[in-house]
């Protein structure tokens, strides 16, 4: 068997694994848009819930609170306690129902982000030019888009169980002040810091890439 023959029998198998691949990267392309539009869909849905529910549950809002049914109920646990407490709280003004709003919004607009940067890598990738300057900024976005989302999240959801916690404080019983129950605490991880530098580091690889690319195609 010559080489051209060896060639042309491994077309239709290159051609079929061509086309699963592409058919794939739809899919992927595909569930990032119908992901996102579920979670818009849920983000509105709570917004409104929000603002217009005459009581609303907050949660995850931080009370240390010693459990000690835990400790009569079970002869191994020797001491219990919650950090974090689900209130429902009824006619919470309108700014602090905006803060927590946007503490819920802002990883949904990530997520957009995200959905819009695995689009831009398919596109890229089904037009032959997976090392494309658009690749590169969509590298650069996502690993902006995991510190905002992350940190930003944390940031605007302590601001809004601040407004909370200050508005219960109106409606404490007497001796009781609501900043002794509820403590203000932000909660930042790192593990978004570690991504967005290892995709910096991609995003280095990838100008590589398509510097060689472009130097590849000019020598064609």
């Amino acid at each position: 068997m010559t080489d051209a023959d060896t060639q042309r029998a491994s077309r239709p198998t290159r051609s079929r694994t061509e086309r699963i691949e592409r058919y794939l990267l739809q899919v992927i392309a595909t569930g990032a848009v119908m992901f996102s539009i579920i979670n818009v869909w849920a983000a509105v849905s709570r917004a409104i819930y929000m603002l217009t529910s005459p009581a609303i549950q907050v949660d995850g809002m931080f009370a240390a609170t010693d459990r000690p049914d835990l400790v009569a109920d079970f002869a191994a646990v020797t001491g219990a306690a919650s950090t974090t407490a689900n209130v429902t709280v009824s006619g919470l003004p309108l700014a602090a129902r905006w803060w927590l709003v946007a503490a819920d919004a802002l990883p949904v607009l990530t997520g957009l982000g995200v959905a819009a940067v695995i689009i831009v890598f398919v596109v890229g990738v089904l037009r032959g030019r997976p090392f494309g300057s658009m690749t590169l900024v969509g590298l650069v976005a996502f690993a902006a888009l995991a510190l905002v989302g992350d940190w930003g999240h944390g940031v605007l959801q302590a601001i809004a169980h601040g407004e909370v916690a200050s508005y219960l404080d109106g409606s404490a019983a007497s001796g009781i002040s609501a900043n002794d129950v509820f403590s203000l605490s932000l909660d930042i991880s790192m593990s978004p810091l570690v991504w967005a530098i290892a995709l910096a580091v991609i995003a280095a690889a990838f100008e590589i890439g398509r510097r060689m690319q472009r130097d590849t195609e000019g020598l064609v």
